[in-house]
């Protein structure tokens, strides 16, 4: 009687084993799969060649737009203005923070497969994640408040070190880059543009 119990007790077991690993979302993309990698070289482009790069962080920030604005003396105007330039602002946090959560979810699935990096560059990187996460959520709160202009140096020391954290997690997709110039580069050579 014993045995039937263990041996039923063993069967129940491995039914809800198996159950819990078929049960299991198949993930979006294999692991080291082309996708995710590419999904990564293009979220750490976007970050590092337009969403923060100095002018374009300088023109929603700046508020040399709003004086001018100010100048013509309709509130009405200046009011739109205000609306407009938070909402602008606050869709740009949303895309930075965005692109971080990409390359967040590469590094913590992925990046294994493509570079070596140390335990000690890898724990700064996860920290890094993660604090420019929360900055990303104080910018926000900080523009809905008090507007665009009043977040311009919290803006600045966030997109410095995002830029940190890009060089960092730039390293197991580096590749790409002279991959892709030794693209461009052979098809000028050949005569070919490339769009």
């Amino acid at each position: 009687m014993t045995l039937l119990v263990l041996f039923s007790l063993l069967g129940v077991g491995l039914l809800a084993i198996l159950f819990v690993v078929l049960s299991r979302p198949a993930p979006s993309a294999p692991e080291g799969s082309a996708e995710s990698l590419l999904v990564a070289y293009h979220a750490l482009n976007r970050l590092q060649q337009s969403l923060l790069a100095t002018r374009t962080v300088e023109q929603i920030f700046c508020d040399s737009d709003s004086a001018f604005v100010g100048s013509i003396g309709s509130a009405e105007i200046t009011s739109l203005f205000h609306s407009e330039r938070r909402r602008l602002a606050l869709y740009w946090v949303s895309e930075v923070r965005a692109q971080i959560i990409s390359l967040l979810r590469f590094h913590r699935t992925q990046s294994g497969f493509y570079a070596n990096i140390s335990i000690r560059e890898e724990l700064s990187l996860i920290g890094g994640f993660w604090s420019l996460l929360l900055a990303c959520r104080g910018l926000q709160l900080l523009i809905f408040f008090r507007g665009p202009f009043a977040a311009r140096a919290f803006a600045a020391r966030a997109v410095l070190a995002a830029s940190g954290v890009c060089n960092v997690a730039g390293k197991p997709i580096s590749f790409l880059n002279s991959y892709s110039s030794g693209l461009s580069a052979s098809s000028y050579s050949k005569g070919q543009v490339t769009k």
